[in-house]
């Protein structure tokens, strides 16, 4: 297939959009792996679309016709040998082969045909529903009443529920299967074309991609399917109010394991036990198709499947295999597990992962795990309790695999010189950190005696996390938990308490809290998944010991350090995978700890980086040396609490605020600094003072507080309140306000970052990743590494003023040591990035800058 030079695009596409989509479908057609970068506003999005869509349609129409073409040939050479008068036997012998390749060329065809009928059959059923309203009126009273039997049904449960609850609770001796209903498995095998997914962070910029898709020339003629997780596309309420994923996904595939005959059926009404989802399978090919035939985000598919009254989750992935272009946040396909039981199939097929800067952070982020001594204490008071009630009726295998899992639990306690006895409260005696690689780890605490592997095996057949829940849920709601009565407590007596169904008090040990506060019930969740994490080779991973003052707030890490262990499939499978984002620098990163660590040839890696879209003069970069007095500007980490310097970062900001109109975003290097620097400004004075000219905010540390102080910012930018003309926001780098938000025009005419955010280096674990580094990457990958953490940082919030063409802003470092780092900043800042000495000279620039802005925009409207 020949590159294109023109690409079908909403309106006229700038140079750079060109040469970015040029690039990018040479990419796919020569089956590279791309590492693309456009800075924020120049319409990455769009030119993914356009390039990588119509090199999807371009590849399908190529197929058809290469085998068209090639059966047309072959039809030929049949015809020829059949008027030959050549020896019959040689005559027939090529005719069977030729037949034979002819046959199988046409299988091929005939399986693309069906899928395309199979496609417009759906989308067909979808014009035929909205036609006939009589069906959705048919829907609705049958609706009606399947709801008002299940409302008789559930009295009589009600009233039998203590005789049969014991019998959900029971562990089930199942054979292993993967993450879909049943009737999944008896599918036949369906021919799925040459796909791209398209892989985001979060559900919110999947939405914004999903606005771009309906923009382009495409969205009429591009089949769209959005995966999302069973939180964001479960209709069943008895199953979303649970809240906690891990908990929604057990009981659902419960619910799916309980299908069962005309005769079974019977026999689980006589016992008033409920048997499946009502909402499975429903009518899931309307479903499908309503999701084919139009572009839709999550809401509102799943706003579908409630109306449907079928499972939206069930019906997207049913929906894949007809999709051509497959929209999936970062866990569905960076989890190798999570991929498989969605039914992502990267074999073949594009993969292109946006916002793609802190790839390798996510990747290690989501193979990390953490538990704390508080959940061994819970889930071992837990378990023994569940064994105790109920083990006389477990089988042998049940009985060892419990026991070996109480063994597990044991050992890990004793890593904080805690027993199974002991308190979450009780002070912890040792009190240093320590670091083990895998094996080390498993012989110190003895677990390396206990097959792993079986284990995690028995806990996921058996649904031992779904059954401790129930258990926990079905006693514990009636236990009244006194903290300061501890003398009554223990598991001797919470069993007493179970035969006598009358209320106790019991310690605080049976369920557990975790640090953000929501009270969970299953400390065994986070427990299982460190022990998965024991199955990584013992050079990709570390655990770290982390005491603290208590047993309970002790912590046991398991920190990946090569995130291109689980990259390695993706990059066998996929034809092409992409990598884009707005700032991607140093891209070296990604070419030595992902793809070549992950196994690529090194040819088959490229690179792209363009410039941005705005003018010179619509941006200005000043680096700070030295406050208004004076004083140096070096916020490191021993200067920061100096009164001077802090007092000189006030009356630097206030200048600022006299100069700079509309929005201010202040970055600090973290929460503490912030709040710190916010307390001295206000006790000094500096506050009152700013406050005569911009409304001061900042960041909450609670996500759900952010859209309203973001609100009340953008309020009292567009809409100031006399004196004042707009707003200052403080907020943190790598923060909730630092990725993925517009400060466009009026909400952000100048960024200032005060410092430079360097991790600690201190650190254990920051350590440990440097060495790992060095001695598997190259000798100076590991200062490397702590010196772009910063800079990748910074850049990101540099990203968030210039939003478009015609936006205008200011960029302020304030640190010294910027002077040196001119290098690690975004190309398109460098072009314009000036060294101040004295205050005065930036103060003088920016003032005629925004003069110059104000002077321009006054004659654009006369």
């Amino acid at each position: 297939m020949q590159t294109t030079e023109e690409f079908p695009f909403p309106f006229l596409p700038y140079p750079i959009q060109n040469e970015f989509m040029k690039k990018l479908y040479e990419c796919l057609e020569n089956a590279n792996l791309g590492i693309f970068e456009s800075p924020t506003g120049t319409g990455k999005s769009m030119s993914i679309i356009c390039s990588a869509l119509k090199w999807l349609i371009d590849h399908e129409e190529l197929q058809k016709q290469q085998l068209n073409t090639a059966i047309s040939q072959l039809n030929e050479r049949i015809e020829k040998c059949t008027n030959s008068s050549d020896n019959w036997f040689s005559v027939q012998t090529e005719q069977i082969e030729l037949n034979r390749e002819r046959q199988a060329l046409q299988a091929k065809l005939n399986s693309i045909l069906q899928h395309e009928r199979k496609k417009s059959a759906l989308k067909k059923a979808v014009e035929d529903a909205e036609n006939k309203k009589k069906s959705y009126n048919r829907i609705k009273v049958d609706c009606a009443k399947h709801k008002k039997e299940k409302e008789t049904d559930n009295v009589d449960e009600v009233n039998t529920k203590e005789d049969n609850v014991e019998e959900e609770l029971l562990l089930e001796e199942i054979a292993e299967r993967s993450d879909n209903s049943e009737d999944e498995d008896n599918e036949e095998e369906v021919y799925e074309s040459r796909k791209i997914f398209f892989c985001s962070r979060t559900h919110s910029q999947l939405s914004q991609f999903i606005g771009e898709v309906r923009k382009s020339p495409y969205s009429k003629n591009v089949s769209v399917v959005t995966l999302a997780s069973r939180q964001s596309y479960c209709v069943n309420k008895k199953v979303r109010r649970l809240k906690q994923l891990n908990m929604i996904n057990e009981l659902c595939l419960q619910l799916q394991k309980k299908k069962t005959t005309a005769k079974e059926e019977k026999d689980i009404k006589r016992k008033k036990v409920a048997t499946s989802c009502p909402f499975m399978p429903g009518d899931q090919d309307l479903l499908i198709g309503e999701a084919l035939t139009e572009i839709r985000d999550v809401e509102e598919i799943a706003q579908k499947g409630e109306n449907l009254k079928t499972c939206a989750y069930y019906a997207s992935r049913k929906a894949i295999p007809h999709g051509q272009l497959i929209l999936v946040p970062y866990n569905s396909i960076l989890h190798k597990n999570t991929r498989i039981s969605s039914g992502i199939n990267l074999k073949g097929n594009i993969l292109i992962i946006d916002e793609a800067h802190n790839l390798l952070d996510a990747i290690e982020r989501m193979h990390s795990v953490m538990i704390t001594g508080r959940n061994l204490l819970h889930c071992y008071s837990q378990l023994s309790q569940y064994q105790k009630r109920f083990q006389a009726l477990f089988s042998a295998k049940s009985v060892l695999s419990l026991g070996q899992l109480s063994f597990c639990l044991k050992k890990l306690l004793t890593i904080f010189g805690a027993t199974t006895k002991s308190s979450p409260d009780d002070t912890n005696t040792k009190a240093s950190p320590k670091l083990y690689k895998i094996e080390e780890f498993e012989v110190m605490t003895e677990i390396d005696t206990v097959n792993v592997f079986e284990l995690l095996k028995f806990i996921k057949n058996s649904r031992l996390i779904h059954k401790l829940q129930g258990f926990v849920e079905q006693y514990g709601n009636n236990v009244k938990i006194h903290e300061s009565d501890t003398k009554t407590s223990g598991i001797t007596h919470f069993l007493n308490s179970i035969k006598t169904k009358a209320p106790v008090d019991v310690a605080p040990i049976v369920t557990d809290t975790p640090s953000d506060g929501k009270q969970s019930n299953n400390p065994l969740m986070p427990i299982v998944s460190f022990l998965e994490c024991l199955q990584n080779s013992c050079a990709d991973g570390r655990i770290f010991i982390v005491p603290g003052p208590t047993i309970g707030q002790s912590t046991i890490k398991f920190l990946l350090l090569n995130p291109a262990a689980h990259f390695h499939d993706i990059v066998q499978d996929a034809r092409a995978v992409i990598l884009a984002g707005g700032t991607m620098a140093p891209m070296s990163e990604f070419t030595e700890q992902l793809f070549t660590a992950a196994g690529a040839a090194p040819e088959r890696i490229v690179t792209f980086s363009c410039d941005h879209v705005i003018p010179r003069e619509n941006i200005a970069c000043s680096i700070i040396t030295h406050g208004p007095t004076g004083i140096e500007f070096e916020f490191n980490f021993h200067n920061r609490q100096n009164p001077k310097l802090l007092d000189e970062l006030g009356r630097a900001l206030l200048n600022l605020c006299n100069v700079v109109p509309a929005g201010i975003v202040a970055f600090l290097p973290s929460y503490n600094f912030e709040e710190l620097v916010y307390k001295h400004l206000d006790k000094s004075g500096i506050i009152a003072k700013i406050s005569a000219k911009k409304r001061i905010f900042r960041e909450p540390k609670l996500t759900s507080q952010v859209n309203e102080i973001l609100e009340q910012y953008v309020l009292h930018v567009k809409k100031p309140q006399s004196p004042q003309n707009g707003s200052l926001l403080f907020s943190v780098v790598g923060g909730k306000l630092s990725e993925g938000l517009n400060f466009s025009d009026d909400l952000g005419r100048c960024v200032i970052v005060v410092g430079m955010p360097y991790p600690n280096i201190k650190s254990l674990e920051l350590q440990e990743k440097m060495k790992h580094l060095n001695e598997n990457v190259k000798p100076e990958a590991g200062q490397n590494f702590y010196e772009n953490s910063c800079m990748k940082a910074v850049n990101q919030c540099i990203g968030r003023a210039i939003r478009h063409i015609n936006d205008y802003s200011t960029v302020v470092l304030f640190d010294k040591r910027y002077c040196h780092k001119v290098k690690a900043l975004p190309q398109w800042i460098q072009r314009t990035a000036v060294v101040h000495n004295t205050f005065g000279n930036m103060i003088g620039s920016m003032a005629k800058f925004f003069v110059k802005k104000r002077n321009e925009n006054d004659s654009g409207r006369n």
